[in-house]
């Protein structure tokens, strides 16, 4: 029988270095949510790494990179265009623009490890290797061009075990640890490819340090959730109910307020007869359930019947809708405010959540702070307000910023509690500062239903399971067409609808006031990573300075 040919140990140049690039790219993209192939992101660098070994230009590193990362979003990201139903041109650019263009981004962690190898050498390259890449997606959660859907450790929601360190770590912990892997992988790959069959104590050392560090996680999560099973469910129980409508997005917008309350008022009242034993003290009505400024003095009629509904239900309602706040001083306004038609006043609008509550005449608001990039906000839009005309054209683009974090306090139980919207539930650190204000469950409510049954809905839903484990919350996730469900503390998800139905939930969750560790300390294990990876290219630089003053004359 003819001996399978091994890979050659040297390095690997031309198409050979792109057909692994794009293999990496590949597993890493099968490795995310709705695939439940989470293993394959520990390995998935490993082809890459193998083509960039062999990298003498930093040219040829990042176009190796850009492959792997180009095939890595187009199978992750290919939802974001809409394409299957093809219903918004905006839409369809933006997701492309998001597919080729944010590769790019990726070019300042490999490009890093690309510099830090030639300045001092391969195995401090590879030393660093995970904190380059750690930091580099740390530091992409901070600004207004931030996009962190993409870290690597949102491929291991499914192996809830696995995950449970992350109320130490947060996400960040998830990543360091497939980085870790991969390093690990590769140095496996290096130690064998030139003689395979001769095992030696080294090779043996690294394979029981990749098979320890695969197993170690899940040890740890299988003991502390098998400690859990015996014990009766700890804090104060909440009954949350939840309103999933299934109103067509595209076409809401053309609703009347009155239409979406009267629809929104009559699923609640069906809920809460179809099970008066267990009456829920809050009704959660999904993202921009209102397509109207419900808050304003001109909606006051709207908002009083409401009122009158819930005090006769005896139930609290939080509803995501649009609300509008009007500067009188043009000269206070923002420089992305609007302008009022006919007038001098400036306007801005905001993707806002109310807390509406039974015989309470207060309706604290908080406006969603993160924003899709270019869908929902021009990123830094004070500084290019002349863009205002890229605004997504269905009653979703060109909001403003939230003035801050809030908690509501449901007056009947005294329990806080916050809410995000939608595309914040991806920042670990933004969630976690409403835990650090009180929160003692959260909420989550959501649209979901604008890119057909594509695997968007899926990973957001799946990266719900995240913060809950980070902070040890209950997380209630309304959604307007699916997927909304309850995610307890430990990750587990129960009563998951099904998109494109209309459903109504309530279940018994429970508050609690304890911290994790990763609650009070917030992005630490990030902000450490980022910091290596920025003192690593400075001794990169600082050697490469010292090497060329040594051949001066």
């Amino acid at each position: 029988m003819r001996q399978m040919e091994m890979p050659a140990p040297g390095p690997i140049s031309g198409r050979r270095a792109y057909a692994l690039a794009l293999l990496s790219g590949v597993m890493l993209g099968c490795s995310f949510p709705p695939s439940s192939l989470g293993i394959l992101s520990c390995f998935g660098l490993v082809p890459l790494l193998v083509a960039v070994d062999g990298a003498q230009r930093l040219r040829q590193t990042l176009g190796r990179t850009y492959v792997a990362m180009l095939a890595f979003h187009i199978i992750t990201l290919n939802w974001t265009g809409g394409y299957a139903h093809a219903k918004d041109p905006y839409m369809m650019i933006a997701g492309a623009i998001t597919m080729f263009v944010h590769p790019l981004f990726y070019f300042l962690p490999m490009g890093a490890y690309h510099f830090v190898r030639k300045s001092l050498g391969d195995r401090t390259g590879l030393a660093v290797f995970p904190f380059l890449w750690v930091g580099y997606e740390y530091s992409h959660s901070l600004s207004e061009w931030s996009f962190p859907w993409l870290t690597i450790g949102n491929s291991q929601s499914y192996d809830i075990a696995r995950i449970q360190f992350i109320s130490v770590t947060g996400i960040w912990g998830l990543s360091l640890w497939i980085l870790v892997m991969n390093v690990l992988a590769f140095l496996l790959y290096r130690a064998l490819v030139p003689k395979p069959e001769n095992i030696t104590r080294r090779h043996v050392v690294l394979l029981a340090s990749l098979a320890a560090l695969y197993a170690l996680p899940a040890a740890h999560g299988y003991l502390y959730l098998s400690g859990l099973d015996a014990q009766p469910p700890s804090g104060k129980p909440v009954t949350v109910g939840m309103i999933q409508s299934n109103v067509d997005p595209w076409d809401k917008w053309s609703k009347t307020g009155p239409e979406m309350t009267s629809l929104y008022m009559g699923l609640t009242r069906s809920l809460i007869e179809a099970n008066p034993t267990r009456h829920p003290q809050i009704v959660l009505w999904p993202e921009t359930a209102i397509p109207d400024y419900l808050l304003l003095p001109r909606q006051r009629a709207l908002l009083e019947e409401i009122r009158r509904g819930l005090d006769t239900l005896h139930v609290a309602v939080l509803t995501g809708l649009e609300h509008a706040v009007v500067y009188d001083d043009p000269s206070r306004a923002p420089k992305s405010a609007r302008r009022l038609p006919g007038s001098e006043a400036r306007y801005d609008v905001f993707n806002a959540a109310a807390f509406i509550q039974p015989h309470v005449t207060e309706v604290p608001w908080y406006g969603k702070i993160k924003m899709v990039p270019l869908a929902e906000r021009i990123p830094y839009a004070d500084m290019f307000a002349f863009l205002d005309f890229m605004r997504w054209g269905v009653g979703i683009g060109g909001w403003q910023i939230g003035p801050d974090t809030m908690v509501f306090t449901d007056a009947a139980t005294g329990t806080p509690f916050a809410t995000v919207i939608c595309y914040e539930s991806v920042y670990p650190g933004f969630v976690a500062s409403f835990v650090r204000k009180g929160a003692q469950f959260l909420t989550l409510i959501t649209i979901d239903s604008w890119w057909d049954k594509m695997s968007g809905a899926y990973q957001h839903r799946q990266f719900a399971v995240f913060r809950a484990v980070e902070n040890r919350r209950w997380i209630a996730r309304c959604a307007v067409g699916g997927i909304s469900c309850y995610i307890d503390p430990q990750g587990r998800t129960f009563d998951a609808t099904e998109l494109f139905t209309k459903a109504t939930l309530d279940r018994t969750i429970y508050a609690t006031g304890e911290m994790t560790f990763y609650t009070r300390f917030g992005d630490w294990l990030g902000q450490i990573a980022l910091s290596l990876a920025l003192l690593s290219v400075a001794a990169g630089a600082g050697q490469r300075f010292l090497n060329r003053k040594r051949k001066t004359p």
